[in-house]
């Protein structure tokens, strides 16, 4: 659910502009409006969740999100829809982020990037569905009607969490119950950026999210001003973004097992890479649906590996290092989304999918330099 709340409004955001008379860049702080809350909001959940349970936090989130999600099409002014966006955004920002963390107590290692890819497909058909649905239901009836259905959805699944939630196992870190018996305290925020893995992630994460994210969001405004099409077709191209996913999420295992993390850093990153780069020189219809595709395939390899490396860089306090990786993601797709859509604005969307393709050729040189070797179990975060 939150998957499908989170993309829905890529494909709407020329429509937005119209209903309210606004410019693409300014449509785009509704979605900036979201990933930031969810990014700030990571820095509470995090500690919340090691302290009183990771299922018990989201279950408490996902409330609140079904709720806000259902109401952000009410708002007969603009800024009304960012302020929903954003309260949507400040409980979704609970639920991936603590499932990571819950996948990394309770699966080992060298099994963990596949189980993360399980949950990357899940997400990835989410997102699929969500593009394609959002420009169906903007066309039928009313882009406003999107997120009423979502909210009810929504309401659904948290009713069934609520009520498997006594079931599901609870892990006791040993590292964590080692570290509070050594210290008497749980390890701080402080503590845990400690760390010199997590802090090279997060800048490696705020990076990704910055470059792919941020210019994602404008794909539709391409679609529709440069090559003339509607919002059903923009929602169904863009979904085919979770499409390749899903396809590649389904071969994260194989592709582990055969290549190793290296290479997947390297082949995702590079791949995400040229899609933007090829939308930079030939923005043709054919071009722009193969550059989709490659990127939700690119997109898996590169970021299921730093976030499996996330799970393991400071396992006594997970949660938070989790958050902390979920913060910096979305602060910098918030931030990118910003700058991408005035860049648009202002050089065209050409020079700007040709600036994000030639960012994403610098950060994969410096991911697989920075995490190419095979990541080591590490001490436990923080200082006494």
């Amino acid at each position: 659910m939150v998957s499908l709340d989170a993309r829905v409004v890529a494909p709407l955001l020329p429509t937005i502009a119209r209903d309210f008379g606004v410019s693409m860049a300014v449509a785009g702080w509704t979605v900036s409006a979201y990933q930031l809350p969810y990014g700030v909001f990571q820095l509470a959940y995090g500690p919340l969740a090691d302290r009183f349970g990771k299922i018990r936090v989201a279950t408490a989130a996902m409330v609140v999100f079904s709720v806000g999600t259902a109401v952000c099409g009410s708002g007969h002014a603009f800024w009304t829809v960012v302020v929903f966006r954003a309260l949507t955004g400040a409980a979704a920002a609970a639920v991936f982020p603590l499932t990571l963390a819950f996948i990394g107590d309770n699966v080992p290692y060298e099994q963990r990037q596949p189980t993360i890819g399980g949950i990357m497909a899940a997400s990835s058909a989410a997102q699929a569905f969500s593009t394609a649905a959002g420009g169906v239901l903007a066309t039928v009836v009313s882009w406003r009607m999107v997120f009423p259905i979502l909210g009810a959805l929504a309401g659904g699944a948290t009713l069934w969490l609520v009520a498997v939630r006594r079931h599901a196992p609870v892990a006791a870190p040993r590292a964590s119950e080692s570290r509070r018996a050594e210290t008497g305290r749980r390890p701080q925020i402080a503590d845990v950026l400690r760390s010199p893995q997590l802090v090279s992630l997060l800048a490696l994460v705020a990076t990704e999210g910055f470059l792919f994210f941020g210019a994602f969001s404008y794909l539709s405004g391409l679609m529709e001003q440069q090559l003339g099409l509607r919002v059903l077709a923009v929602g169904a191209i863009l979904g085919l973004t979770g499409v390749a996913q899903l396809a590649a999420a389904s071969q994260l295992r194989r592709a582990l097992a055969r290549h190793g993390e290296r290479t997947l850093l390297a082949a995702g990153g590079l791949t995400m890479a040229l899609a933007y780069l090829a939308c930079a020189v030939l923005p043709s219809e054919l071009v722009i649906v193969l550059a989709c595709l490659a990127m939700g395939a690119g997109f898996v390899a590169c970021h299921t590996t730093l976030q499996t490396r996330a799970t393991e860089a400071a396992p006594a306090a997970r949660a938070t290092a989790i958050s902390l990786f979920a913060f910096s993601l979305f602060v910098g797709s918030a931030a990118g989304t910003v700058v991408f859509g005035y860049l648009a604005d202002g050089v065209g969307y050409r020079r700007t999918f040709g600036l994000a393709g030639a960012g994403l050729c610098a950060f994969t040189i410096v991911v697989t330099r920075v995490l190419g070797r095979r990541a080591v179990r590490p001490a436990i975060a923080g200082a006494g």
